[in-house]
């Protein structure tokens, strides 16, 4: 089976953004009570291995800059499975996106744990909308 190059990028470019989001919490953060550690039984005790100074950049990468990067990972995975169907992967986008950012307002009213940012949710609409500005300019281009 021949993978289009196109189709690959997409698959690259979202390994990368998962990637680099997971690095910017390992780095940056205190890891030790991540839950995601704990279901892989991954034992990582330290604090911080770069700490960062207090300004807004340092807090943007250390708390926001990874869900954007996320969400960003997830779109493009659906736009590598459903590279032959776009109109069908439209449908997958639109519903995890509407999933990731009802994550982020449940958080608000405390019905699932985590802390609500509105940066977070800024962070997330600007990676979004980023990528359908992209991937539009370039299928205008294709054809």
């Amino acid at each position: 089976m021949r993978v289009n190059k196109a189709r690959l990028v997409y698959l690259i470019f979202s390994v990368a953004a998962l990637s680099v989001g997971f690095l910017c919490y390992y780095l940056f953060r205190d890891t030790s009570n991540f839950i995601f550690f704990q279901i892989f039984d991954i034992n990582i005790t330290h604090g911080y291995i770069i700490k960062l100074p207090d300004n807004f950049i340092s807090y943007f990468l250390k708390y926001n800059l990874c869900d954007g990067l996320w969400l960003l990972s997830g779109i493009l995975f659906f736009r590598f499975i459903w590279y032959n169907n776009p109109d069908t992967g439209k449908y997958y986008i639109i519903v995890f996106t509407g999933i990731a950012l009802l994550h982020q307002f449940l958080q608000k009213f405390d019905f699932i744990p985590g802390t609500f940012d509105i940066m977070d949710i800024l962070t997330m609409v600007v990676f979004a909308l980023s990528e359908q500005y992209i991937y539009f300019r370039i299928k205008k281009r294709r054809k």
